[in-house]
C-alpha cells in the first residue's frame, strides 16, 4: 500500500498544495517545529480518523482558516487506486470520504488505510504503565478487524454507564436496590462484549511476539528472547479456560466474576474488574523491561513492536502498510540506525522525519525522495 499524492489545504502550519510521493522512502528532513510531524499527521489522520497525537479537530485547522481539506491517492496491495479525502471544519463538522462514497462510521474507516506509526512517545509502550500498552492493542487491533473495534466500543459504552451508575449509588443519588437490575444488565453488556476482545488480544499478543523479537535480535541482537505476553485480569481468560470455552461459557464466567466484586465495587463507586485493566508483560529473557531494562533496550524494544505490527497486518490481510517514523533515530548508535534504515526500506512505502541530517546522511535508498521542511514548506531536494 502506497501513497502516491497529497493534496493538502489548511491543515495547521503546512503551505496548502499537491505534493508527489516516493513508493518507496520519504526523508522530511528539518529543525524541530517546521511541520514534519504535521505532514506525518496529515496523512495518517485518514486512516484512524483522528489525530495519532491526541489533538482535537480545531486544533488541526490553521489558525487563520475555518476549515481544512486533505485529499489522498492510494495505491492498493492489489494495484488499484483509491481515493481517501477528509474535511474538518471549526464548528465541529466532519467529513471522510472514499473513492468519493461518504463514510458515517469511523468502524467502517479504520483499517482501509493501512498505517504502522512510530513517534517519539511509543517508547511509553516499555517504560509507562499498562494503559500505553492497552491502547497499543486496541489501535493495531482497531486496523486489523473492525469486529473488534466495534466490540470495544460497545464495551466501553458500557463501562461508562456502569461507572457513572455507581458513583451515583455512592454519592446517594440512586439507593442501591433500585440500581441493581440496571447494574445486573450493564454487567450483562461488558461480558458479552468483552468474550470477542479478550479472545483477539491474545490471539493478537501471541502472533506479535516472534515478529517483534526477529526484529529486536536484527536491530541489537541478544542472547535473550523479546518476549511480549497478554496478562489478562479476569480469570475466565486463563489461557486453558480460553481454549476450551465457548463464548457463551466466558461470558458467563465473566459475569459470575462480576457478580462477584459487586458489593465491593457499590462501596467503592466504580468498577474494579474487567479489559480495563489488561496488561501486556514485555520482557527480555528473564527481565522485566519496564522495571530493569536500560534505555536502549526500551527503545529499541518499542521500536520492534511497533514495526512489528507490519508483519502482523501483512500476515492477516496481504497488504504491506504504509510506515511512518518519526524521530525513531534518537538515542540509536550509528549500527542500529543503519539496521533499522535498511529494515524499514524493505517492502514498504516509509516517511521517515528527522531533525538530524547526520542520522541519514550516506543512506541511498532507492526509490527515495528527500524533502526539506522549513515554515511548513516542503522543498524537494536532489
Amino acid at each position: 500500500m502506497r501513497i502516491l499524492t497529497a493534496r493538502l489545504t489548511g491543515f495547521r502550519n503546512l503551505a496548502d498544495g499537491d505534493y508527489e510521493f516516493s513508493p518507496g522512502v520519504n526523508l522530511l528532513i528539518g529543525s524541530n517545529g517546521q511541520g514534519k510531524t504535521n505532514l506525518l499527521e496529515a496523512l495518517n489522520f485518514a486512516a484512524f480518523g483522528r489525530s495519532h497525537r491526541g489533538a482535537r479537530s480545531e486544533e488541526l485547522i490553521r489558525f487563520t482558516d475555518q476549515h481544512l481539506h486533505v485529499s489522498l491517492a492510494v495505491d492498493q496491495a492489489s494495484g488499484v487506486r483509491q481515493d481517501h479525502e477528509f474535511g474538518l471544519d471549526r464548528e465541529g463538522g466532519r467529513r471522510f470520504r472514499i473513492d468519493g462514497q461518504l463514510v458515517t462510521r469511523r468502524a467502517d474507516l479504520v483499517g482501509r488505510l493501512a498505517t504502522v506509526f512510530f513517534r517519539p512517545e511509543s517508547v511509553e509502550l516499555v517504560r509507562d504503565g499498562p494503559e500505553a500498552r492497552r491502547r497499543f492493542a486496541d489501535q493495531s487491533l482497531a486496523s486489523l478487524d473492525s469486529g473488534y473495534l466495534a466490540a470495544l466500543m460497545a464495551y466501553q459504552r458500557a463501562l461508562r454507564q456502569k461507572g457513572r451508575l455507581l458513583a451515583d449509588v455512592r454519592r446517594g443519588a440512586r439507593r442501591e436496590a433500585d440500581a441493581a437490575r440496571e447494574l445486573a444488565a450493564w454487567n450483562a453488556d461488558l461480558a458479552v462484549h468483552a468474550v470477542p476482545i479478550g479472545r483477539r488480544r491474545g490471539e493478537w499478543s501471541s502472533l506479535l511476539a516472534p515478529y517483534a523479537d526477529a526484529i529486536y535480535q536484527d536491530l541489537a541482537g541478544s542472547p535473550a528472547p523479546l518476549e511480549f505476553q497478554w496478562r489478562p485480569r479476569l480469570q475466565a481468560f486463563a489461557p486453558a479456560r480460553l481454549a476450551s470455552a465457548t463464548d457463551e461459557e466466558l461470558a458467563a464466567d465473566i459475569l459470575a466474576e462480576f457478580d462477584y466484586i459487586r458489593p465491593m465495587e457499590l462501596r467503592r463507586g466504580r468498577p474494579l474488574a474487567g479489559l480495563q485493566f489488561d496488561d501486556f508483560l514485555v520482557r527480555l529473557g528473564e527481565r522485566d523491561l519496564r522495571v530493569f531494562g536500560s534505555q536502549g533496550e526500551t527503545r529499541t524494544a518499542a521500536i520492534s513492536l511497533v514495526l512489528a505490527q507490519s508483519d502482523v497486518v501483512f500476515r492477516q490481510r496481504r497488504v504491506r502498510p504504509v510506515l511512518f517514523l518519526d524521530d525513531i533515530f534518537s538515542e540509536l548508535d550509528r549500527e542500529r540506525a543503519r539496521r533499522l534504515q535498511e529494515r524499514s526500506a524493505r517492502n514498504h512505502q516509509v516517511f521517515i522525519a528527522t531533525a538530524r541530517a547526520d542520522d541519514v546522511a550516506g543512506w541511498e535508498p532507492d526509490p527515495a525522495r528527500r524533502w526539506l521542511v522549513e515554515d511548513g514548506r516542503l522543498t524537494a531536494l536532489p
